[in-house]
């Protein structure tokens, strides 16, 4: 009788999602991840499961009617639409999500993992880099460390060389904890990036570790 709920965030963007398939009774995802916007995210549900749950903010839109004596709520998906929308923020979705429909969602997903391959490839033997994760089948993200920096200086001095990459705990603190390391560096690789970005990476990566030495 459980309920599932799957947070799609970090994959709805590296493949196909098909939620009739999986069988869940919910799927979330954040537009900024999906290419779109801040500030919007989607929420499936199967209907018979939006029906069952109570409004948890009030406002236009989500109202059925309204007495006195009582209030009823209108159907999902307006039951949770309470207030203006997000329409700028909707709007940008919806041509994020149009923009990526273009493209085969298998062969993203083999391109990521080319640049992932190619960069761990020419890293392969750096004893100063320490690589968090690398389990089959992994996504194409590369979370590590650099002996003797700590990551926020590691991305700064990458920032200098025009590599962007996050520092930080990730919102992973207990895992952070079982690597025994406070922080970690992470490159992530998506569709829009390019063999010659991966290179600039890595080539960025050895000159940082070098002015740390």
């Amino acid at each position: 009788g459980a309920q599932v709920l799957i947070d799609g965030c970090q994959g709805i963007v590296h493949g196909p999602v098909d939620v009739g398939e999986i069988g869940c009774d919910y799927y979330v995802f954040s537009g900024h991840k999906l290419y779109g916007p801040t500030g919007i995210g989607v929420l499936y549900g199967k209907a018979e499961r939006l029906a069952a749950l109570p409004p948890y903010q009030g406002g236009g839109e989500m109202i059925g009617t309204v007495t006195c004596e009582a209030i009823t709520y209108a159907d999902p998906p307006h039951r949770f639409e309470a207030g203006t929308p997000p329409i700028v923020e909707a709007i940008g979705l919806g041509a994020a999500i149009d923009w990526l429909g273009r493209f085969d969602r298998a062969a993203i997903a083999e391109h990521e993992a080319a640049l992932y391959r190619r960069v761990r490839g020419a890293l392969n033997g750096a004893n100063w880099l320490r690589v968090l994760g690398e389990a089959e089948g992994k996504g194409a993200i590369l979370t590590f460390t650099v002996n003797g920096a700590h990551a926020h200086d590691v991305a700064q001095i990458l920032d200098r060389y025009g590599v962007a990459v996050r520092a930080g705990t990730h919102c992973a603190e207990p895992l952070m904890r079982r690597f025994g390391v406070t922080s970690s560096a992470r490159a992530s690789f998506g569709l829009y990036n390019t063999e010659e970005e991966a290179d600039a990476f890595v080539d960025a990566l050895t000159r940082t570790q070098a002015f740390f030495a």
